[in-house]
Parts: structure tokens; C-alpha cells; sequence
């Protein structure tokens, strides 16, 4: 006797083909306009050049232009809270990095950006290595001269970073525990007066982005002691990794973007897609390389389990005490 298929059965199964229906023909025609990618911090820093590197690319394999907005203000909550209003339909992309998704909502109350809750993870872009340099009236020239230098006078060296609870004090921290040392923290806005003022030996030491190698490397203002990254920098081969030096640090910084959460998976996929054919593209390859940075291009699956170690990670730096925000 040939099974028959309940109404409200029939009825759950023609609704779902009608959805699966729509979100194929939504993944066929879609984009249909232009794209923005907002940037929550302002203009000509680390994100903003390598989004705009990015963006003419991205617009060509999407068949549409990608329009860039920086959109600055609150450790970039401004700019992500702006995309959280936003129709949740793909054409509004948020840049983040690690401060905005792992490390202020560890370290800041008043963060209220829930960020594996409110976003999907679209790829993280690249990576991004650091450089420590040192005031050059130290008298320190090598990595192991600083490290001792610092064990002698722990506690009395002053750092800089870009601000309290971001991705460089966390990495500062994680440094000084490899080498045996610890510094005191100096939070700028900024790494240009960082720069300034480890030339006028106000502060003593920072790691700096690799954006700021040429004036790290220019007329000997400061010494260029080692590279936080897996490689030497090409831009300045001179300069051996942490690692040739017989310390076990590698900085984990990185570049990402990411949608609101409810953007239609099929719409995430395809930009996904679109972001990795765009990085891999030879000519953005190369102009990203020059900027000291390695192309990562990884899958949404992969930037939301880098998230959640770097959570991990930081989260047990946070309730040891080591990471204290004034």
C-alpha cells in the first residue's frame, strides 16, 4: 500500500524548496549594486591601505564596484554598530582585527559588540608582523643585548603601544614573558607619536607595525632589533625573526572582514569566494607582500576558529593579572 506524505508534511517541504528556490536565484544575481566596506578607524593607517589594495580587485571578481568608508571613533565600535544597522543582505562588509574581536571585548566593559554573535567571519585577509626597535641610546644592537639589558632593569623600561587592551599591549606582554622581563605600559593614539618619542627615549622600547618600516629604518633614529613574524621582512632582510634568535615569540595580528550576523549564507559564501580569488590575485599578492604583509585568504570556517583561540589565549593573559587596563 503506497505511503501517503501528511498535508502539513507536504506543506513544510514545498516551503523549504521555495526558500532553497530563492536563496539560489539570491546567490545567481547577486551583487546588484555597489559594495561598502567599512573601515572603523581612519584613513592611510594598516587597514585602510590594505583594504583599499584590495577593494578595485574584490569589485572586478564581483562584477561591481566596492566603495570604501572609514568610519572611525570608540576603539571602532562607530564603524562595526553602523554595519550592525545596516540591511543584513552582503552589501555592507566590516573590517575587523583582532582589538575588535578578541581583545576589547575581553578588556573593555563598555565594548558591547558580541562579536561571534553579531558577525559572520568572512576571511581573515592577511597577517601582519611587528617590529621591535629600541631608543638607539640603549646601547643595545642585537636581540640578546636588549634581552639581558631588560632582565637587569625589568619593570623600569617604558613601551608604547597604539592603546590599552589592543592586539599590540597583548603581543607586549606575551614578548616579555618569553624573553624574562617586564615593561610598563604607555598607551598612545597612534603609533607616529610612539615613534616620536622612542626617538626622544621617553619610552625605551615598542613593537611597531610593519607599515612603519621606513622610518624605523631611516638614518638610524632607532634600532631595529628583530621581526615578530615567521619570515624575514623582504623591505628590510637585515632584521632576523624572534624565532632565528632563539626566542619563541610570533606575533598573531591580522587584517579580516565579516558581515552582520543573518547575512544569507549563500551571500557569505559567494563573498568568501570572492575575497580569496582577489588576495591570490598576483598583482594585490605582490603590493600587500611590500607592505611587510602575508597573504592568509582563509575560509570562514578557519577566521572563526582564529577567534575563538585568540579568546582563549588572551582570556587566560586577562585572568592571570598580566594584562591590567587603567
Amino acid at each position: 500500500m503506497p505511503c501517503s506524505i501528511p498535508t502539513m508534511t507536504r506543506r513544510a517541504l514545498a516551503a523549504l524548496a521555495l526558500c532553497l528556490c530563492a536563496a539560489s536565484a539570491l546567490a545567481n544575481k547577486w551583487p546588484e549594486r555597489p559594495i561598502k566596506i567599512v573601515v572603523p578607524y581612519p584613513p592611510g593607517g594598516l587597514t585602510d591601505v590594505v583594504t583599499r589594495t584590495l577593494g578595485d580587485e574584490l569589485g572586478a571578481v564581483l562584477g561591481t564596484q566596492v566603495v570604501v568608508e572609514n568610519k572611525p571613533g570608540a576603539g571602532g565600535q562607530v564603524g562595526l554598530q553602523g554595519v550592525l544597522a545596516a540591511p543584513r543582505d552582503g552589501y555592507t562588509v566590516a573590517l575587523v582585527v583582532p582589538a575588535t574581536m578578541i581583545t576589547l571585548p575581553l578588556t573593555n566593559p563598555a565594548y558591547k559588540i558580541r562579536p561571534l554573535q553579531d558577525f559572520e567571519p568572512i576571511t581573515a585577509a592577511v597577517q601582519t608582523s611587528l617590529i621591535l626597535a629600541v631608543n638607539k641610546d640603549l646601547g643595545v644592537r642585537t636581540l640578546a643585548e636588549f634581552t639581558a639589558y631588560a632582565r637587569r632593569n625589568t619593570g623600569k623600561l617604558n613601551y608604547g603601544t597604539p592603546g590599552a587592551g589592543t592586539s599590540f599591549h597583548f603581543n607586549n606582554v606575551l614578548m616579555a614573558n618569553k624573553m624574562g622581563f617586564q615593561g610598563t605600559h604607555v598607551p598612545y593614539h597612534g603609533e607616529a607619536r610612539i615613534f616620536l618619542d622612542l626617538i626622544s627615549g621617553q619610552i625605551q622600547y615598542a613593537l611597531l607595525s610593519t607599515t612603519m618600516r621606513a622610518q624605523v629604518m631611516d638614518g638610524g633614529k632607532v634600532v631595529a632589533l628583530a621581526v615578530s613574524g615567521n619570515r624575514r621582512e623582504e623591505s628590510m632582510p637585515q632584521v632576523p625573526t624572534f624565532k632565528e634568535q632563539g626566542v619563541d615569540f610570533v606575533s598573531d595580528g591580522w587584517v579580516g572582514y565579516a558581515v552582520a550576523s543573518g547575512t544569507p549564507p549563500s551571500v557569505i559564501a559567494r563573498l568568501g569566494e570572492a575575497f580569496t580569488k582577489a588576495l591570490r590575485t598576483p598583482s594585490v599578492a605582490q603590493r600587500l607582500d611590500k607592505l611587510g604583509l602575508d597573504v592568509w585568504a582563509s575560509t570562514p570556517a578557519q577566521f572563526r576558529s582564529a577567534i575563538q583561540e585568540g579568546d582563549e589565549r588572551y582570556g587566560a593573559l586577562v585572568r592571570s593579572g598580566a594584562i591590567k587596563i587603567d
